[in-house]
């Protein structure tokens, strides 16, 4: 039987509460179960994400990893958004459990594209790329498990209402409104490719049939400008000493680059940096103990234009 990694179970407790807790108590037995399902034995101890514990496998001979993901509405289009892709960009998916969030996926890594991060113009390659590739056409009938952008916009604008609730002096009014502009822009959008959803270096893994590879795709389909944000706001790094109007430059300048290689509209991309930076330095300020990007470039982001 696995052993649940601490800091695993302390962060899906902290933001899950008894539910949480609930869950973790019962995932190694899931785990076995879902090992006897899937013909698996494990080939390591587990890793993890944000949302999944990672279990290295084997499959007859064939290495493999299990994601078991704690049951929530932001993780059901994984598998879905995976099978479209067939390995197209992103990790294949060998097997599935979807009433118990277990994926079977070709294994990878464990390189990430974070090794890279002190060459940030690398990484907006890479994910530039990726992002290109990854926006496959979701043809009639093959849109079930998938999310659309455009519907996940209403949410967007209850977490602000939420957010600004607690934090109302946070940001200048401006800026919030830019940002519910451009939601209210994405609330229309028609785009009927795949995007990743949650595109960051950490989300991108050397592999051996191709350079790199994204994982954890949201399933999400709708303009990939979304995914700009989580690609130029990384590599600390080349941000370290760079003053307010030298942070805006820089920031702009790997907005411009990202859209150019993913073949994106640059006033679209930078919209949704604008409105997504708002949303996570609202967070952030929710969630202190979290570290995900840097406040004073969040700032930046937020007020620019």
């Amino acid at each position: 039987m696995i052993t649940v990694p601490r800091p695993f179970a302390e962060l899906v407790a902290r933001r899950e509460g008894a539910a949480g807790a609930s869950w973790l108590a019962n995932l190694p037995t899931l785990v076995d179960d879902l090992l006897d399902r899937f013909g698996c034995r494990p080939d390591g101890p587990p890793g993890f994400g944000g949302v999944g514990l990672v279990v290295p496998v084997r499959r007859d001979d064939e290495p493999a990893v299990l994601k078991v993901s704690m049951p929530h509405p932001g993780n059901v289009g994984e598998a879905a958004a995976l099978r479209l892709l067939g390995g197209r960009g992103a990790v294949r998916l060998l097997d599935d459990d979807p009433e118990r969030y277990a994926l079977l996926l070709e294994r990878v890594g464990p390189a990430a594209l974070t090794i890279l991060e002190d060459r940030p113009d690398a990484v907006i390659e890479i994910a530039g790329a990726l992002a290109r590739r990854l926006a496959v056409l979701v043809p009639p009938g093959r849109g079930s498990g998938l999310t659309r952008l455009a519907d996940t916009c209403p949410g967007w604008h209850d977490q602000l209402d939420h957010q600004l609730s607690a934090y109302p002096d946070a940001l200048p009014a401006a800026a919030v409104r830019r940002a519910r502009a451009t939601i209210d822009l994405l609330a229309g959008d028609r785009t009927s490719t795949l995007l990743h959803g949650d595109l960051h270096a950490g989300n991108v893994l050397a592999a051996g049939r191709e350079p790199w590879l994204a994982i954890d795709p949201k399933g999400w389909t709708g303009t990939a400008a979304h995914d700009t944000f989580t690609v130029v706001a990384a590599g600390r790094e080349g941000l370290r000493g760079l003053d307010a109007a030298g942070l805006a430059t820089e920031l702009d300048r790997r907005i411009r680059r990202f859209a150019g290689v993913a073949g994106l509209d640059v006033e679209l991309c930078r919209a949704c940096v604008q409105a997504r930076a708002v949303s996570s330095l609202l967070y952030q300020l929710e969630q202190p103990q979290g570290d995900w990007f840097d406040l004073t470039l969040l700032r930046v982001a937020a007020t620019a234009g």
